[in-house]
């Protein structure tokens, strides 16, 4: 079996394809991830085939114009408008046809939502598709509201009515696939949002690559989405920076913080709160700057370093504060300790509510909320007994959990009974 990925976004949203696609060649198959230069390395040193696409969001957050954009979508709102025109829209354009080329020879297509034109192209070449986001945002449930909708419960029925969002996602982009099912898939034009649920034919299978665990409440998925725990890569061969790895061993425990690829708005202001809470408490910390804007000369408090892998710090540190992304909040829960969640936008507000309302997190606050005292008070809450147990018992489960494996058979039997 030959699995051709189509994704784009951050880490969070690579990595769980990198993960299944090592298990898929574990087990004997063939794995393609078609996503941007930006995790070429990524793909690569874990022995899957890459195919590139000229879409990078990565790339596109970490311009200028990106940063802007992101940081005050507001204000730049025209900015935005101009850059998606000239620069974003004919990437998108270009990459339907760098994932059509890639998955010629394939049996099945696994997708990130965000992979426009998926379900045209598994169409065209007759192969079945799978729909896997990283976060539950695709198959509407009465639980809970889409998560980039609200982060509120508005009752079960206006909860489910907000999942109408996916329908309405890639209407902006509707006229760039039409262009391309005209021009290459020699198929008729399409309204947006058709494929949003079935391929015309029958239901799309959804994976979301997540834990049960964190959804003791949800049963409206039932029987339509397949769940089996979060994708970890192997940290084997992995290691920490030098300058790391002494401070580890030069004192007590540090904090991890990391904040990944998110802006601080004031990230002078928010390592001067770090420090004096730090100071104050007795505490030190391991700063992964990433895109944070933190910049920061290393002392006895604080190591600062742009980038290190979370699965082989988390497990060596007493707590985690982060930004709540989906890839960092499970290496925090996998490596059971406790965690502080600083979101800043998209499905991170969710998880920080929710893992704050399980029992897994402490509770979460935002960058202008955070205060010395706040921080340092978070960093005496890690200490707790109960809050210690917590996160190793969450941990427990997430470990017990063999998701890869799981997913694999599962899409082996959805491309033996496609018909």
């Amino acid at each position: 079996m030959k699995v051709c990925f189509f994704t784009l976004g951050t880490r969070g949203d690579v990595q769980p394809y990198v993960a299944l696609g090592r298990e898929l060649i574990r087990e004997g198959h063939e794995a393609v991830i078609c996503v941007g230069e930006s995790f070429h390395r990524l793909v690569e040193t874990n022995g899957i085939r890459y195919a590139p696409t000229t879409s990078d969001l990565m790339a596109v957050a970490a311009s200028p114009e990106g940063k802007a954009i992101l940081e005050h979508p507001i204000r730049n709102l025209k900015l935005a408008l101009r850059y998606s025109k000239e620069v974003i829209n004919p990437a998108y354009r270009k990459t339907l046809e760098e994932f059509f080329s890639a998955a010629d020879d394939a049996d099945v297509i696994v997708y990130h939502p965000k992979a426009l034109g998926a379900v045209d192209i598994a169409l065209t070449l007759g192969i079945p598709c799978v729909s896997m986001p990283p976060v539950p945002v695709t198959y509407p449930v009465s639980e809970f509201a889409h998560i980039a909708v609200t982060t509120k419960s508005l009752g079960k029925w206006l909860n489910k009515l907000t999942y109408r969002a996916n329908e309405m996602a890639e209407s902006s982009q509707i006229h760039l696939i039409n262009d391309f099912r005209v021009k290459v898939l020699q198929r008729p034009k399409r309204k947006a949002g058709i494929y949003t649920y079935t391929d015309g034919r029958k239901e799309i299978p959804i994976v979301y690559p997540l834990s049960k665990a964190l959804f003791p409440d949800v049963s409206s998925w039932d029987g339509h989405v397949f769940m089996p725990g979060f994708f970890f890569l192997d940290s084997e061969g992995e290691t920490l920076p030098d300058e790391v790895e002494q401070f580890l061993v030069a004192g007590k425990q540090p904090v991890a913080v990391t904040f990944s690829s998110m802006p601080l708005a004031q990230p002078v202001r928010f390592l001067e709160k770090l420090r004096s809470a730090l100071e104050t408490s007795g505490n030190r910390a391991v700063v992964v700057t990433g895109n944070s804007g933190i910049e920061c000369e290393n002392d006895g408090l604080i190591c600062a370093v742009k980038a290190t892998p979370h699965s082989v710090l988390f497990p060596r540190v007493k707590g985690i504060i982060h930004h709540g992304g989906i890839g960092t909040m499970a290496a925090a829960l996998k490596a059971g300790k406790p965690q502080m969640i600083i979101p800043f936008s998209v499905d991170q507000p969710f998880w920080a509510k929710r893992l704050y309302r399980l029992g897994y997190s402490l509770k979460p606050m935002r960058e202008k909320e955070v205060t010395a005292a706040a921080l340092a008070s978070a960093f005496a809450e890690m200490d707790k007994p109960d809050v210690v147990r917590r996160a190793e018992q969450i941990a427990a489960i997430i470990n017990s959990e063999k998701a890869t494996v799981d997913t694999v058979k599962y899409i082996a039997e959805i491309t033996c009974s496609y018909k």
